[in-house]
């Protein structure tokens, strides 16, 4: 069953934008707090991890939906398409997590687990980077979704 739209349905290029921002932006953030001790950057950096992971949770609803929409798929996009949702997914649990860690010790960034913590948002723009990196691929090299 495939459904034709008069209008094409493009909802995930429309949402992805704001997790990416968001969530690269809350490394730095996090940093600058860390140099300056200016409370307003630690609210900010936890402001752009919470709004940043749940327009993380709407991009991957969206892009699932999109995905439903584009069925089947080109036999050349398969792998693609694995690889930008298992690191969609993987970026969402590891921002879960920090978001999880932060939630629980608001002073992590003050005691001894604030390493791990740090580390765990390394981890995550990495995955931001990676994932936005196949999706761009899937869109400008390989025409998914606009052909």
């Amino acid at each position: 069953l495939c459904v034709e739209l008069a209008v094409p349905l493009v909802l995930h290029p429309a949402v992805v934008h704001f997790p990416i921002a968001l969530l690269l932006l809350n490394l730095p953030l996090t940093l600058m707090y860390l140099r300056r001790n200016d409370p307003f950057l630690e609210r900010a950096a936890y402001g752009a991890l919470v709004l940043g992971w749940w327009s993380a949770f709407a991009a991957i609803l969206t892009g699932t939906l999109d995905l439903a929409l584009n069925w089947p798929l080109p036999t050349d996009v398969v792998n693609w398409i694995n690889l930008h949702a298992a690191s969609g997914l993987a970026l969402l649990v590891t921002y879960g997590q920090a978001l999880v860690r932060r939630r629980r010790d608001p002073r992590i960034l003050h005691g001894p687990k604030r390493r791990g913590y740090l580390m765990l948002l390394g981890i995550g723009v990495a995955l931001v980077v990676l994932s936005g990196w196949v999706g761009g691929h899937l869109v400008y090299g390989l025409g998914f979704g606009v052909r």
